[in-house]
């Protein structure tokens, strides 16, 4: 079904791209640093969700039908962003707020966070439209058929990267947790992380 050529160069792209700092990774820092490792497992899972759900819209065509209605691609970047900006100033309004406070920050509500979050942002199904289609051959199986299952292999690496990730950040919420400071540092960087993502969605799609 894959290139048995072509693989090997996909399978080392994807762990260079998912062990590479990027939007995602600081988002599940900021989310597990500030709420706990479960809140930062399910935003990685709700992050992988959405990936997931761009790698479809990929592999069937409809993200290259989003690139050609240009103020529909607007659109959904300006609500990505105010998204983000969002979360931002919800974090920033609660930097003094103790760890039984913030319980209602829920699993459900992270997963969602995480999910919203990759869905609106277009770049995401721009990427996988230009990444995953180079690693195809279209003599051997449907292209949309590999692109998934190119897919799919590339978000399980991101899964266990992801993963370790929301596991280490978690453990150190879970040490200062008790500490009024900590909270205070965790929770600003938590909200900086998410103003700047924010910030980068709206500054560099205005650059290009």
């Amino acid at each position: 079904m894959l290139d048995p050529d072509l693989f090997p160069i996909f399978l080392v792209g994807a762990i260079a791209l998912a062990l590479t700092p990027g939007p995602d990774m600081a988002f599940t820092i900021a989310t597990a640093a500030s709420r706990g490792r479960r809140a930062g497992l399910a935003a990685m899972a709700g992050i992988i969700t959405g990936g997931a759900i761009w790698t479809v819209l990929a592999a069937a065509g409809l993200a290259a039908l989003l690139t050609t209605a240009e103020q529909a691609l607007t659109v959904v970047r300006y609500l990505g962003a105010g998204y983000l900006l969002y979360l931002a100033w919800v974090t920033l309004r609660k930097l003094d707020a103790p760890l039984e406070a913030r319980s209602a920050q829920t699993v459900s509500r992270a997963f969602r966070r995480g999910l919203v979050t990759n869905l609106l942002n277009p770049k995401v199904g721009l990427f996988f439209l230009a990444f995953l289609p180079q690693f195809t051959n279209p003599e051997l199986s449907p292209v949309w058929l590999q692109m998934l299952v190119l897919g799919g292999i590339f978000f399980a690496i991101g899964t266990a990267v992801l993963t370790a990730v929301a596991l280490a950040a978690g453990q150190a919420q879970a040490w200062l947790a008790d500490s009024r400071n900590a909270r205070r540092v965790l929770n600003g960087l938590s909200a900086t992380a998410f103003g700047g993502l924010g910030l980068r969605l709206l500054l560099i799609d205005d650059a290009a």
